[in-house]
């Protein structure tokens, strides 16, 4: 009997699924419209593509899932109607939002407006009961406080309760007591303790985090019991169903529904694990992720195989503290809708057409014009049909830009579509250049991996306009976040804050925290069904410099004596070299989290390797087209090739467009491609030869 391992990742406009045989390695795709809705639905709907072509839901061995539930509850506005219960005196916490301030645009911005706050101030209930720095109670718990909270959020409705009590993360005691008499007088009402979300150091990061989890925690619950339940009814009775986390790692569907804020990035976070391991294949150590889609652009950096992880993140304005891939999100995609400013200039984004109704081009009845409609009108993309059946019109695309823009300014369509698309590539290609600045790396050092629907047709031109000397393109670039799912391991992480200076720090402490947190681990995969498998446990301390902000995560050797210092500090100063251009070696430098992270190994996808070609790639021409070629500002002729007849070593010189069921890969005038061993596109912009 075969065993098939299937990854599914929920996108903005299509649902993706990949599925492996795990014996033979034999691949099959499927690519559905998603259903906003109900994003269950295209899930769904993907497996039966697949069912029908032969694979029995029996023969499931793990089903994987990057989902953007999480993320479109905070995007949308969605969350569950929260209460927050907080030490008394310090309710004002969180409207402050740790005094942050708006940065960059939005300094300039006119219209600005700070993100709304997810639980408003009257929803918001102190109680008396005191912890100091070292978690000694100074002040009970007044359980009747507690109790008057829960009969003001019962009678205000309250789906779901945030507890953030001051210095939890020593003693939780205060936490746990308070959520048992809310459990007791509101049984239905789902609540988040930040001695569980994030038992670290600083108030706000916890809280603002509690809050985000608190707010999507019931809709994400929700929707994946049902996508569960759906499973099981369709057939499929493997127990390993598994979320894909933000750290890049994934959890079985009910550990993912207790811990909403893990999975804040599950998609992107796929598309990363994906990113560095076709990387490591390809040569390259040096990659920048460019994963374009139909409602955002996701930028991510790799530097020397590795994917930078950060625990200070923003999402739609809210403070995010759970440790996560480094992710840059902008709200570029192919559905991104162009229009006329109050200013009276063009603007593109933020705002999507997403997938229902779509681009105009899509025929759904969508009127405005988007990115999707000006590639169209500028030769990038041709009319046939695309994945999940959805063909590309024309004339609709030309008479949503002519309505909504070309007239408007006095323009030609075709100048109002160039217009868009050089905006747009400005705005990726100016947070292209922020992504690898903020790491003080040089963009002639990295090559830029596209993927997504939209991500190659851009790829060529923004690397140009950043001096990235190198695109690769995955062989199937808009299943590239769904191949990711089944590319990476089981994660979890656990944390303990606890100041400790590094030289007044007992070895014994270390090794005793680090045990508890082992233990904690163990008994989690244990009663996940995962204690067969094998485990491996990554001890890292998060180190500062006395007085400073913020840590760093540095790998910790285990278990730890006090003749480790040394190497530890080395070790410390050496990456806040990297990180922030200096160091400090003099001054004195303390712990602050104690971080353990669990990876269980499940099998993997491995890519196969391409059959070899001749090096000419006539065999996969199929014509020619007029493309605006924005270097040259003329239209050009531009060759036709299917992908999927290209073979390992075939060469094409630009201008030409590779097109394939998934996506379109755009090669400007100049440029030069080439077919890799494992199928990969590898186009040569000569940007870092230019200027």
């Amino acid at each position: 009997m075969s065993a098939w391992m299937i990854g599914v990742d929920t996108g903005g406009t299509f649902t993706d699924l990949v599925a492996v045989e795990e014996k033979t390695g034999a691949l099959r795709f499927a690519k559905v419209a998603s259903v906003p809705a109900d994003p269950s639905r295209a899930v769904m709907n993907a497996l039966e593509e697949v069912f029908a072509s032969g694979v029995d839901p029996g023969e499931v061995s793990a089903f994987v899932h990057g989902t953007t539930i999480a993320t479109n509850a905070l995007l949308e506005g969605k969350g569950a109607k929260t209460g927050l219960l907080m030490t008394r005196g310090f309710r004002a916490v969180y409207e402050t939002r740790g005094w942050s301030q708006p940065t960059g645009s939005d300094l300039i911005d006119p219209f600005y407006r700070k993100p709304p706050l997810l639980i408003p101030q009257r929803l918001t209930c102190d109680v008396t009961g005191r912890l100091n720095w070292r978690g000694e109670e100074l002040t009970p718990l007044d359980e009747e406080d507690v109790r008057a909270a829960a009969r003001k959020f019962i009678r205000e409705g309250v789906e779901s309760v945030a507890i953030c009590f001051l210095f939890s993360f020593i003693d939780p005691s205060h936490e746990r007591r308070a959520a048992a008499i809310l459990s007791e007088m509101a049984p239905g009402v789902s609540i988040s303790l930040s001695s569980t979300v994030l038992p670290v150091i600083r108030e706000y990061n916890r809280l603002s985090t509690t809050a985000v989890d608190a707010w999507v925690g019931p809709r994400v619950k929700t929707y994946l019991g049902k996508l569960a339940e759906s499973l099981r009814a369709r057939g499929v009775a493997t127990p390993r169903l598994f979320v894909m986390q933000s750290n890049g790692g994934l959890a079985l569907i009910e550990t993912g529904a207790r811990a909403a804020n893990q999975l804040l990035l599950s998609g992107p976070a796929a598309g990363l694990v994906a990113a560095a391991d076709l990387g490591r294949l390809c040569g390259a150590s040096h990659v920048v992720t460019f994963d374009m889609g139909g409602t955002s652009t996701d930028i991510g950096v790799i530097i020397d195989g590795r994917v930078g992880e950060t625990s200070a993140g923003v999402l739609a304005g809210q403070d995010i503290g759970t440790p996560m891939l480094r992710v840059r999100t902008l709200g570029a995609g192919g559905g991104t809708i162009a229009h006329i400013g109050k200013d009276g200039l063009l603007k593109v984004g933020p705002e999507s057409a997403g997938a229902v109704p779509g681009p105009a081009c899509y025929g759904r009845g969508g009127a405005e014009p988007t990115v999707t409609d000006a590639n169209l009108v500028i030769g990038a993309l041709g009319a046939a049909k695309l994945a999940g059946g959805l063909g590309l019109d024309t004339t609709r695309a030309r008479a949503a830009i002519e309505t909504k823009i070309a007239r408007p300014l006095g323009v030609s369509v075709e100048e109002a579509a160039v217009g868009v698309l050089r905006i747009v590539n400005n705005a990726m290609a100016v947070d292209l250049r922020l992504a690898l600045r903020e790491q003080g790396q040089d963009p002639r050092r990295f090559s830029l991996m596209a993927f997504g629907g939209a991500g190659p047709v851009h790829a060529a031109e923004v690397a140009r306009m950043v001096r990235i000397p190198r695109v690769l393109v995955p062989l199937r670039p808009g299943l590239n976040c769904a191949l990711g799912l089944l590319q990476t391991k089981v994660r979890h992480s656990y944390l303990r804050s606890l100041l400790r200076k590094l030289d007044e720090c007992a070895s014994d402490d270390v090794n005793a925290i680090f045990g508890a947190l082992e233990a904690q681990a163990r008994a989690d995969i244990e009663a996940e069904g995962l204690g067969g498998e094998t485990v491996a446990m990554i001890h890292l301390v998060e180190m500062r410099y006395l007085q400073q902000g913020y840590q760093l995560a540095v790998p910790c050797p285990h278990p730890f004596s006090d003749a480790c210092k040394p190497a530890l500090r080395r070790a410390f100063d050496e990456l806040h070299r990297q990180t922030y251009g200096q160091a400090a070696e003099d001054e004195a430098v303390e712990i602050v989290t104690f971080r353990l992270v669990a990876e269980i190994d499940v099998p993997r996808l491995a890519l196969p390797a391409m059959a070899r070609g001749d090096g000419s790639p006539e065999r996969a021409l199929r014509g020619a087209r007029q493309l605006y070629d924005t270097g040259r500002d003329a239209f050009v002729e531009a060759r036709l090739y299917d992908r999927e007849a290209l073979r390992a070593g075939d060469r094409i010189a630009g201008p030409a467009i590779v097109e394939q069921f998934d996506a379109t890969t755009v090669v400007l005038s100049g440029q030069n491609l080439e077919v890799d061993a494992h199928g990969t596109l590898v186009i040569a912009t000569g940007a870092a030869d230019a200027g």
